[in-house]
Order: structure tokens, then sequence, then C-alpha cells
């Protein structure tokens, strides 16, 4: 089934700051449903990889476009291009792409496992948590582990309020004597 995400006609496209399906790609997930195809990619992280890398293609060209050329188009469009590539540097230190689907839906696809299986000399193997690179021998301990970690909210900051004017500013500051 991974041959039919090979097609070249499938790939990636920024719209506004996200990345979406293209019309093709669109269609094999209509087909073989969202939870499939997150899971093929998950296994063949390399399919996505080549998308992403025809995305930077893309940017490159674009800048050169923009920046030698002067091309108006081309500079429009580029920040969208700058924070995608924010985005692709993450990918391949490991991080997770989203891919935005219709109707709100999203696709997570990661470079790296999440957990990694390690066996030592002694043939004896463990499990390590990618997050915090703790390792632990039974699986047990590890899925209590990682529900732990899931659960966990981070520390809220109390905000300080800032103190709110009675009056509004004048809007036209640069007016006034």
């Amino acid at each position: 089934m991974t041959h039919a995400f090979e097609d070249e006609s499938l790939g990636l496209e920024l719209k506004g700051y996200s990345l979406v399906a293209n019309s093709a790609l669109e269609t094999k997930i209509a087909i073989y449903t969202p939870e499939i195809v997150q899971s093929i990619l998950s296994e063949n992280p390399e399919i996505v990889d080549r998308w992403l890398q025809n995305l930077h293609n893309e940017y490159i060209r674009k800048k050169k476009s923009c920046d030698f050329e002067n091309d108006p188009v081309a500079c429009f469009t580029l920040s969208a291009y700058e924070q995608f590539e924010k985005h692709f540097k993450s990918w391949q230190d490991g991080g997770i792409i989203a891919i935005t689907l219709p109707h709100d839906r999203v696709i997570r696809i990661s470079k790296d496992p999440l957990i990694s299986v390690i066996a030592d000399s002694k043939n004896s193997s463990y499990l390590v948590c990618n997050k915090c690179m703790t390792s632990f021998t039974d699986l047990d301990e590890f899925e209590k582990h990682c529900r732990q970690e899931t659960e966990a909210k981070p520390v809220e900051k109390k905000k300080k309020r800032e103190k709110l004017y009675e009056v509004a500013p004048n809007p036209i500051w640069w007016l006034a004597p």
C-alpha cells in the first residue's frame, strides 16, 4: 500500500501558514481514511520527507526570484515559505509535521519514532522515552510514565494585570500639541 503514496503527483502545498495536501493527496486520503494514511506515512517518513524537500526547493526558487529578479509575487509569498522553513528544520531534527485536512482534521507525522527499543550486550532490551530520555525495562512502567507525562500540565505563571487606562490614548498622537 505504500506504493500508492510514491506517486509523483502527490504532495503538499502551503495555504497561508499551514501545510495542506494537494488535490491528488486529498483524494488518496479520502480513499484510505486519514487514520490509515497517518499510519502509512508514520511508518514511511521518507515519503513526507520528499514532499517537504519539494516545498523547500520551491522556497529556494522563490527566494532567488525575489532577491535577484525583484519578482513582487515571489516576495509577497516569501513570508509563508520562511515560516515553513522553521517547521522544515524542526522536521529534520526529529520534530512533528502537521498536515491540515478539510473539516479541521490534522495528520501528524514524526520523522523519528516517539519511543526507542534498545538492546544491550546482555541481550536484554529496554525502552527509552524520547521526551525525557528515561529508560524502562518493563512495558507497563513505560506506559505508566507516558500517561503521567501526557497528564502533566505545564506550570502556568500568573500574569500581572496591567493597569488599564480610564481614557483611551490619543489615536492621532502626532497631531496633539
